[in-house]
């Protein structure tokens, strides 16, 4: 039976993982073992550990290695204990296949531990683009250090392609975010007005708002501040409010929630909804609002309109029910309108594709699992070798 760790260290990376996690328990020819570090296990940020547990994982090893600053000093220190911490978890397990999702710098740690101690890496959700954020050169950088590949699309299998990676390595999966929604594997309407006291009777904006990492010296204030006033616009609104990610500038953005939130009956400013509690409340709202990749990914499959605010999300494939604006009041509150307002707009909402369920089965997990059980692991396998495609190839990852 092969072993197959997975990390984890954020509430939105666990929502993606978590259709995964569960196929990888029940294959008969793998063994899970799941480590849990980073924002899970702050209680500020909503102890997100607990929800891992609620859903029936057993949680193999916790790496406790956060630390209470949004300074880059603390962050850089964070992932060097994370990753001498995980180098003893790696020995001990000695998993066949380290799973790792997404972009976030908290992956440089496991990515590292495995790599150096010969452990084959399988990464999902590689080949995308975000312009606005340092996520950009973490995901590339995974990708070389990779040994399998799962991106979402056909296109970001295309580009990993171009990155000179072997096209065997390649595995186009679509989003396992996509799998939970079709497994409605989400709350329902009591649940959210049980557990977070929504009023279902009320239209509802869902709104996260992460900082702009790649530029130096960003300032957070003046982003939200502009997201503020245009929120303030639509006070006949329920809006639900999520806190941003543990990254630079975060500690501005939620103080900047909290005294918005702080008077208003209107507003409902959660630390964390849960992943099933978060694609519940998309599910009803009227539209998306700020920079998540929930917003680009998630949201369409619910025929929810998004408007997608500045620079982060910048790259990804789109489908057409995303509204992009800049971070200026004015334009906010100008595509909030149209989301809401604009009746063929709303009408098109119907009919939107979305282009992270590239086989319209929304199995991405058993694609996964798939691969994982059945993939020879030898030499082949952790010998990684340059490989550029020839033009002519382009065309079986289907880009025009």
């Amino acid at each position: 039976m092969r072993k197959i760790m997975a990390f984890t260290a954020t509430r939105a990376e666990y929502g993606l993982l978590k259709p995964i996690l569960r196929g990888i328990k029940q294959s008969p020819k793998l063994e899970l073992s799941l480590v849990v570090a980073g924002e899970h296990l702050v209680q500020w940020k909503g102890n997100t550990i607990n929800e891992i547990k609620r859903d029936g994982f057993n949680i193999s090893e916790i790496i406790n290695s956060s630390l209470a600053s949004d300074r880059t000093e603390a962050i850089i220190k964070s992932v060097g204990l994370t990753t001498i911490l995980l180098s003893d978890t790696i020995r001990k397990v000695e998993p066949d296949f380290l799973l790792l999702l997404g972009d976030r710098y908290e992956l440089f740690a496991p990515a590292i531990a495995a790599l150096i101690q010969r452990i084959p890496i399988a990464h999902i959700a590689g080949g995308e683009t975000t312009y606005g954020v340092l996520d950009e050169q973490v995901r590339h950088a995974i990708t070389k250090m990779a040994h399998l590949h799962f991106p979402t699309t056909w296109e970001y299998g295309w580009r990993i392609r171009q990155m000179g990676e072997e096209a065997w390595r390649i595995h186009v999966v679509g989003s396992p975010g996509i799998e939970n929604i079709n497994n409605c594997d989400y709350m329902l309407p009591n649940e959210l007005e049980e557990d977070f006291g929504i009023n279902l009777e009320k239209p509802i904006i869902l709104v996260t708002y992460h900082p702009e990492t790649l530029e130096k010296g960003y300032q957070a204030p003046k982003d939200i501040e502009q997201l503020v006033r245009a929120l303030k616009h639509f006070s006949g609104h329920q809006q639900v409010i999520t806190y941003p990610g543990t990254e630079v500038g975060y500690q501005n953005i939620i103080e900047a929630w909290q005294q918005y939130a702080a008077d208003r009956p209107n507003v409902i400013l959660k630390k964390s909804l849960g992943s099933r509690g978060y694609l519940g409340v998309m599910r009803l709202a009227s539209v998306v609002v700020g920079n998540s990749s929930s917003g680009i990914i998630e949201a369409p499959s619910f025929h929810v309109p998004t408007v997608n605010i500045g620079e982060r999300q910048k790259g990804r494939i789109r489908a057409d029910s995303i509204i992009d604006v800049p971070c200026e009041e004015k334009e906010i509150v100008k595509g909030i309108k149209k989301a809401l307002e604009d009746r063929d707009f709303r009408q098109s909402l119907k009919d939107v594709f979305n282009p992270y369920d590239p086989y319209g089965d929304s199995n991405a997990s058993g694609r996964i699992v798939k691969v994982l059980e059945e993939i020879p692991i030898n030499r082949k396998l952790l010998e990684k070798r340059l490989d550029f495609p020839s033009p002519e190839e382009k065309r079986n990852y289907h880009v025009q």
